[in-house]
């Protein structure tokens, strides 16, 4: 058993007794004390239960050579790998995803340490033993008080539209500007910050409601102080509400985890809830789902802190972290190409000095050895594992495989002989509007029509295959710095249209601590604005406007979640296939917006099969969307609910792709070549629904 596995023991005595190695003399400097993700990902699900957030990302294989693909939520009772039955409770419905925080302390500063000192109840830290850890969160939601994400329909400028001082057209103009205190009133949902003491407050869930009284940090005598005065906000406050299935009452909830002192924050639950006109139901706009600016939706996101007191009665504040809810995670084994960990790469990278030895002064240096476990393996393996969410023909299933099976001893060259012909360069405008057989074989985002790597992960794949790379891992992580890089490669980047988890403020660097290599909390930590409680009245809304992308304005809670889509609903079920978006382009070829996580066909575990010697038999593919109200005759629209407001009440039918030794692992050990097959899934399989293999056309062309 290692490390990682002793600590996900609830409660196991030698964790509590254990004395850290980081005990010293009195007069020796306090510990640096990091709440670690620093940005954990929590997910909706239409269950009071939940699964905790993966600790493995996907798309990797574990070092022991076991089979199974990593990137599946943990099981809250067991912190193993859940099962196939373990994404729905006992009546069916789809259960949350929670962030699991915990606390490390590092003897120095900077990035990577290599240092893995969690801070637990009864540890010893510097030389004194933790009497007692008090978190607290602030979840809201701003997305209805935000900027469009569309300047013109179905035009997403991203950071650009906020370039040279301009600022995107903003969402609902007519309630007024976006500091107007009535607008900040009726439209940001908050129900102000929680708080709870890991030894008090164990077994008690704080939930992000208005019937939960508001409570923050104390000090001395109270480590929890209640705010009676906080002024909490739900749409139902301000507005006659039509609610398609269940109303939008919380933003979800938290716990501390029994004996460990970790926090358990899981989202909310899936509701979303209109404004209803003089004429009823608002309407849903179906030519964009990111901007139904009539409709509320209970994702929300905001700051994590923590206050580490010891038994003399001294306490320390951990660099807090932050936590942003994002849609059910319907294929978590499966990585995407670009990542929302090399989105914030690239930024740390190439605009805040993460690492000089790669990248200073504007150019990549040529010398610098890429990681073959780092920088191309992952994203090998991605490629290759897009085949079970995508309509790819044999022929490119073929390829996709061989690319997915290149080891560190083969020759770059022999294996990819044409770079500049298959890999598309984002710096090269010939290359952008480049689609088949270009990769990534996918749509981008601010006026590319295709999807490239980043920068960063362009070059080191480029140095991979001039032969300038290592075998093994370069990132030397500590556990804590391990999961900041996991929670981020679990999640979407590149096509940022706007995205699933996060949008492209991760490529601003204003979004995040700037000085990082002179702050105790390290890189990749949210520039969160001070939130002083003590101003919090009644009567007047505590939250402001807020974080603006290409500004040097901190972050307030739902400050990362706003530049999402309102509703989050309404955009996944837009999000299956389009033609490039480009007006320039004449391609009519039909791409996927987000193969990895938005499995636009799937294999069903009902139309597969099992044989006791060579596993499980994928049957014939079929849409993952699917059934009653989702038929067209255009194919830019299959895989999908063809009135989005229908999607509102059958989103959490949707199944989840994992691989197929999960239905049954007893049965038969997980091998990295095995199939990954739909299961939990609440649609019929109607094999009616022709899934043609890839290339479709948009033809005949979608009105």
């Amino acid at each position: 058993m290692d490390r990682r596995d002793l600590l996900k023991g609830a409660a196991g005595s030698t964790l509590l007794a254990a004395t850290s190695g980081l005990a010293a003399a009195d007069d020796a400097p306090a510990p640096v004390l990091r709440i670690h993700p620093a940005i954990g990902i929590a997910r909706v699900g239409n269950s009071p239960d939940y699964y905790l957030a993966p600790e493995t990302a996907a798309g990797e294989l574990p070092a022991s050579g076991a089979g199974l693909w990593g990137g599946l939520p943990l099981d809250a009772a067991t912190g193993q790998p859940i099962t196939a039955d373990g994404f729905r409770d006992g009546q069916g419905r789809l259960k949350r995803q929670a962030a699991r925080f915990r606390i490390y302390a590092y003897s120095r500063t900077g990035w990577p340490t290599g240092e893995s000192t969690e801070v637990t109840l009864g540890a010893v830290i510097g030389g004194k033993r933790v009497a007692d850890i008090v978190w607290q969160a602030h979840l809201a939601n701003k997305k209805l008080n935000c900027f469009s994400m569309e300047d013109t329909p179905g035009h997403f400028p991203a950071l650009a539209g906020f370039a040279d001082g301009r600022l995107m057209p903003i969402r609902r103009p007519h309630d007024g500007p976006l500091d107007s205190p009535e607008r900040l009133r009726r439209l940001v949902i908050d129900p102000g910050p929680r708080a709870l003491s890991a030894r008090a407050d164990q077994g008690r869930i704080s939930v992000f409601d208005r019937a939960t009284p508001a409570s923050c940090l104390g000090d001395g005598a109270t480590p929890v102080r209640a705010l009676p005065d906080y002024p909490v906000s739900f749409p139902g406050d301000h507005f006659t509400l039509h609610v398609p299935a269940d109303p939008l009452t919380r933003l979800g909830d938290m716990r501390v985890e029994a004996g460990t002192g970790r926090l358990i924050l899981a989202g909310g639950f899936g509701a979303t809830v209109g404004i209803s006109t003089p004429k009823g139901p608002p309407n849903v706009n179906e030519r964009s789902g990111a901007e139904n600016t009539s409709w509320f939706d209970d994702i929300g996101d905001g700051p994590v802190s923590a206050r580490i007191i010891f038994e003399d009665g001294s306490s320390l504040m951990a660099a807090p972290a932050w936590v942003m809810c994002g849609d059910p995670g319907f294929a978590p084994q499966t990585r995407n190409v670009v990542t929302a960990w090399d989105e914030v790469y690239d930024t740390f990278v190439r605009q805040l000095a993460l690492e000089p030895a790669l990248y200073a002064g504007g150019t990549f240096s040529p010398r610098f050895a890429a990681s073959f476990a780092d920088d191309a393996r992952p994203l090998f393996h991605a490629v290759m594992l897009q085949r079970w969410n995508t309509n790819l023909p044999a022929p490119a299933i073929a390829a996709h495989n061989r690319i997915g099976a290149i080891t560190p001893a083969d020759r770059p060259t022999d294996k990819i002989p044409d770079f500049d012909g298959l890999i598309r360069n984002p710096d090269n405008p010939k290359s952008l509007a480049a689609g088949t057989p270009m990769m990534p074989l996918a749509l981008g985002d601010t006026d590319r029509p295709f999807l490239t790597l980043t920068p960063t992960q362009y070059y080191l794949l480029r140095q991979w295959h001039k032969g300038v790379f290592t075998p093994e891992r370069r990132l030397k992580l500590g556990d804590g710095e391990e999961m900041d890089r996991v929670a981020l490669a679990n999640c979407l980047g590149g096509r940022f249209s706007p995205g699933i988890e996060v949008s492209y403020p991760v490529r601003d660097p204003n979004l995040f601590i700037q000085d990082w290599a002179s702050t105790p909390g390290g890189p990749f930590r949210i520039n969160a604005a001070p939130l002083d409680y003590t101003k919090a009245r009644a009567d007047r809304a505590f939250l402001t406007v807020g974080y603006i992308p290409l500004r040097p304005i901190p972050l307030e809670p739902g400050d990362f979640s706003k530049f999402m889509a309102a509703p989050w609903h309404t955009d996944y079920n837009h999000c299956a296939s389009h033609p490039p978006e480009s007006p320039s382009n004449t391609d009519q070829t039909l791409y996927w917006s987000w193969p990895a996580e938005r499995p636009v066909v799937v294999y069903p575990q009902g139309l597969a099969r099992f044989d006791p010697a060579t596993g499980w038999v994928p049957g014939r593919q079929l849409f993952a969307v699917r059934g009653a109200g989702t038929t067209t005759l255009y194919p830019a629209n299959a895989g999908r609910f063809q009135k989005a407001a229908d999607f509102l009440v059958n989103w959490q039918k949707v199944g989840f792709v994992v691989q197929a030794s999960r239905i049954n692992p007893d049965a038969r050990p997980a091998a990295p070549e095995d199939p990954f097959l739909e299961v939990a899934c609440f649609f019929e399989n109607d094999t009616g629904q022709m899934v043609a293999p890839w290339p479709t056309f948009n033809s005949p062309p979608a009105p």
